[in-house]
């Protein structure tokens, strides 16, 4: 049995209860729940994988366990504070009468066996971009946050006395025109109840919204395999209008990368037995690409995508329009001032030198047959 197989295996006990065997648990020793630790870790999945174990009777007397449960550990006290710290934020944005949309981890760990074994790295939120302003204030002000108050394209940082980060967004823009065409009109599908300022997105919308968080994530490197899990989640667990859902995945062009993230989604989950050859290798890219992408990946997808080495090494001095307006939203009224948002970019990368050598290093050592299997894999999913 294979890292991978370990992997899944533990993870249908904790979200489906599946029973792992005595032959599994046994067949674990110091060198095998290493590597499992390791892409566990790297897909953010760790403290699950403690937990199987755990009450499977499993324990070994090595630091990859110990960090195993440590994950675990860390996971649950990540999860308590963050919850202390929406509830604070929520009761905060309603005394200010400010209208917001939880998002992401927030919403979607209700539907794990426990809250706890969702994990997020911040707290995501939803504000209207008319209101950002005041919901800032009222943050600062009455919860002491603490902010530079610098936009990005689509959100601004905070953060709580105690460090735990919260991204405020006023947007949940892509930068992918045809995923931005639905995204921007988030608010049109949404809705509250009685007098309260927080809004729910409808499920059609979310299921969308978590297939266009896959794509983006998927053209920059990897998406990890909890993005996945999410997706599959929702599907088993609420009544979709499927036909509207069509309209979101179609309109947006989402429609085959919907159908093969739920296909890895049921596979994992013991639905199905089996996959194509291409789904088996966009499996292997999301594996070995992690929640983010590893600096391979990334430059990997971003030199196939822009046509190959000199169009790759181009797009890294001079970023496209769509992202440089993310990064520098200024840019989106006055755009004049294109120029010297590059300028900028070109003197903030001056310290990151060392890690853009590397990239070019990377991108000119790519094979035309590592070339071919990633562009593959992308035609393949549409992205």
């Amino acid at each position: 049995m294979n890292t991978r197989d370990f992997l899944f295996i533990l993870l249908r006990f904790v979200i489906k209860g599946e029973p792992v065997g005595r032959d599994v648990i046994e067949s674990l020793n110091s060198e095998r729940l290493a590597a499992l630790f390791k892409i566990a870790k790297l897909h953010d999945v760790a403290h699950l994988v403690a937990y199987a174990l755990e009450k499977n009777g499993f324990y070994l007397d090595d630091i990859a366990w110990q960090e195993c449960v440590k994950e675990k550990e860390l996971a649950v006290l990540r999860y308590e504070m963050m919850r202390a710290d929406l509830d604070e934020i929520a009761s905060c944005l309603e005394t200010a009468e400010v209208d917001y949309i939880p998002l992401k981890g927030a919403v979607i760990r209700s539907l794990y066996p426990e809250p706890w074994m969702r994990t997020s790295c911040d707290i995501d939120i939803l504000v209207r971009e008319s209101d950002i302003d005041r919901a800032i204030d009222a943050l600062v002000s009455r919860l002491s946050y603490k902010t530079d108050f610098k936009k990005t394209g689509h959100e601004v940082s905070l953060f709580s006395p105690f460090g735990m980060h919260l991204e405020l967004h006023y947007s949940i823009s892509s930068g992918i025109e045809a995923y931005d065409s639905l995204l921007l009109r988030a608010w049109d599908y949404a809705s509250c109840e009685g007098d309260s300022h927080c809004y729910k997105l409808t499920d059609e919308f979310c299921v969308f919204y978590y297939t266009a968080h896959i794509g983006y994530h998927l053209s920059g490197g990897g998406c990890g395999i909890k993005s996945i899990i999410d997706l599959w989640l929702v599907e088993q667990s609420t009544e979709l209008d499927k036909t509207l859902l069509g309209e979101f995945l179609e309109k947006t062009g989402l429609q085959k990368l919907h159908q093969e993230m739920l296909t890895l989604g049921q596979y994992w989950m013991g639905k199905i037995a089996c996959i194509s050859e291409l789904e088996r290798r966009t499996e292997v890219f999301v594996l070995l690409g992690g929640s983010y992408g590893t600096t391979s990946s990334r430059v990997a997808v971003n030199r196939v995508k822009k046509g190959g080495g000199i169009r790759y090494f181009l797009s890294r001095i001079f970023m496209p329009y769509e992202k440089l307006s993310m990064l520098y939203p200024v840019v989106k009224k006055h755009k004049i001032l294109v120029p010297f948002c590059q300028v900028a970019r070109w003197l903030g990368a001056i310290s990151k030198k060392r890690r853009l050598s590397n990239e070019m290093k990377i991108a000119a050592g790519m094979s035309k047959e590592q070339e071919q299997r990633i562009n593959e894999i992308l035609n393949f999913l549409e992205i």
